[in-house]
């Protein structure tokens, strides 16, 4: 039956030939969109690491110029950030706050790479105070978090994920091993970093994000090179706590620090405009893939209605020699069918080789076949649907009358 359609769609292979390059494009279109949905949901599914249940995140320019150590009173910018935290704690609605550089759906980022066993890894990094992990509800898997002991250690204690800990130690316990660092520059001191606890996840920018590498190093709030460490103040609210509370809270903070401004934003905000920032690109380019299967529906399916009626007299003659309806029907969709095969295992055959030239990024092969297999279905859902009226009207037409059909 396979051979006969050949037969059939090489005997008019001009017109064919059309319809299979239309195909193959729309195949391409659609496994571009089927990839990032599915990379977008497979990331989704994953554990997030923390919570942002009732955190409101304070962003604060302290008008600082340069580092810290450069400031002509940089011990009065590390009382002003002391009393900072000092009034924020009074408020009853304020169950717990920290310090960090940056903030899970930040903007801001902090990488870093080392080298282990001749492999370069790269993680993102935080510092934090030791109040982050109650504020975003981290979870421990191993060890402990920062606390007041770490004051007098002569080393900096880190904590990382678990993805990290398996990419540097891989089945070795990390908790109390030095994690490897990149050579300093001439001149500049380094002092060891000790990893102290390892927590389950932690994907800073959100559910959309891929699992990756991160670290949290120990910020002391009373020397001058944590000072940078002001930027964030993220604080966890009581349940129920209004938006009310943030004017009276900015006002506090301004009557401590009046030269430093602030800036309040709760976190499931800054998770809506992240989400917003990532999935803008994916409905874009869906809603063109749509319009555009739109148009090759209705292409197909002109394009097969043409093909119908000039071939009315074979047709009328298959009828006449005994040929029933379904027949005929299977025949417009075979030959519609096997054209979306060639179509669809010349894009497989391209795209296949996405993943070896490394353009796919951090896509895994589980959604990348996923995406291969949904593409296909979809474009042979396309192609059948545009082919059933034309098959039903190719059979509409009585034999007597399609025999003497002009």
């Amino acid at each position: 039956m396979i051979r006969h359609y050949l037969k059939l769609i090489w005997n008019r292979r001009r017109s064919n030939l059309l319809i299979t390059i239309e195909i193959f494009f729309s195949f391409l279109v659609v496994f571009g969109v089927v990839a990032m949905a599915a990379y977008y949901g497979n990331n989704y599914r994953r554990p997030l690491g923390f919570t942002i249940d009732d955190v409101w995140v304070v962003n604060i320019d302290a008008k600082l110029q340069g580092l810290p150590g450069n400031q002509p009173n940089p011990q009065g910018i590390i009382e002003t950030g002391r009393q900072l935290r000092l009034a924020v704690v009074e408020f009853p609605e304020v169950r717990a706050l920290a310090s960090c550089f940056t903030v899970p759906y930040g903007n801001s980022r902090w990488m870093s790479t080392s080298k282990v066993g001749g492999r370069e890894i790269a993680y993102s990094m935080d510092g934090v105070t030791d109040g982050f992990a109650e504020v975003f509800g981290l979870t421990l898997v191993q060890g402990r978090w920062f606390n007041r002991d770490d004051d007098a250690a002569g080393w900096d204690p880190v904590v990382v994920n678990e993805h990290l800990a398996a990419d540097v130690f891989d089945t070795v316990n990390p908790v109390g091993r030095t994690f490897p660092q990149d050579k300093p520059s001439p001149g500049e001191k380094q002092k060891e970093w000790r990893v102290v606890g390892v927590i389950r996840e932690f994907r800073q920018d959100g559910e959309l994000a891929l699992p990756e590498n991160y670290l949290m190093i120990r910020v002391r709030l009373d020397d001058v090179e944590s000072a940078l460490s002001l930027g964030r103040l993220p604080i966890k609210v009581r349940p129920g706590t209004t938006a009310a509370f943030e004017e009276r809270l900015v006002k506090r903070m301004q009557e401590v620090a009046r030269d430093w401004s602030f800036e309040v934003e709760p976190a499931i905000d800054m998770r809506e405009q992240k989400l917003r920032d990532t999935l803008t690109p994916l409905i874009a380019a869906g809603v063109i893939a749509g319009f555009l299967m739109l148009m090759v529906a209705l292409g197909l399916t002109g394009v097969v209605w043409q093909s119908v009626t000039q071939r009315t007299r074979e047709i009328g003659l298959r009828r006449a020699k005994g040929a029933t309806i379904p027949d005929i029907r299977t025949q417009v969709m075979g030959e519609l069918a096997v054209m979306a095969t060639i179509a669809v295992l010349l894009g497989a055959a391209i795209v296949v080789q996405f993943p070896l030239l490394k353009l796919v990024g951090n896509v895994t092969a589980g959604v990348y076949a996923a995406s291969l297999v949904i593409s296909s279905l979809s474009i042979y859902l396309l192609t059948l649907a545009s082919a059933w009226y034309p098959s039903r009207m190719a059979t509409s037409v009585p034999p007597a009358e399609a025999l003497h059909y002009e």
